[in-house]
């Protein structure tokens, strides 16, 4: 006579599943880490170098100029560099605003060739 088989269905939805699959994606993930561990240590003090740089940036203040300073020019707002009449950059940086020369050095603004307006 014939023989009847029975066919289960595997568990969990029909996908049998691998065991050592956990194992093999931990092991992935610690590579992955330690592949990164050293640009993690190499900028990991950047932060505090960026801070210094900036304490550095605002203690040179540059000293108001002995020529003339009632120039008017372009401020921007965003960078804190101001454009004299002359410059391609005038009236064009956005936000920004035109002030006088030297009311744009008591605020805190440079110039953005390094010279004051002559």
């Amino acid at each position: 006579m014939a023989e009847t088989v029975k066919i289960t269905a595997p568990a969990r939805g029909g996908r049998s599943r691998n065991r050592f699959a956990p194992t093999i994606t931990i092991v992935l993930l610690l590579v992955i880490v330690a592949a990164m561990a050293p640009l993690l240590a190499k900028y990991r003090g950047a932060p505090q170098i960026w801070v210094q740089k900036l304490e550095a940036m605002s203690q040179n203040r540059p000293a108001v100029p002995a020529t003339n300073t009632q120039h008017v020019v372009w401020v921007n707002r965003r960078s804190g560099l101001y454009y004299c009449r002359d410059s391609k950059f005038y009236g064009k940086m956005r936000p920004g605003a035109s002030m006088l020369q030297d009311s744009a050095l008591l605020k805190g603004f440079r110039p953005a060739q390094g010279q004051a307006c002559r």
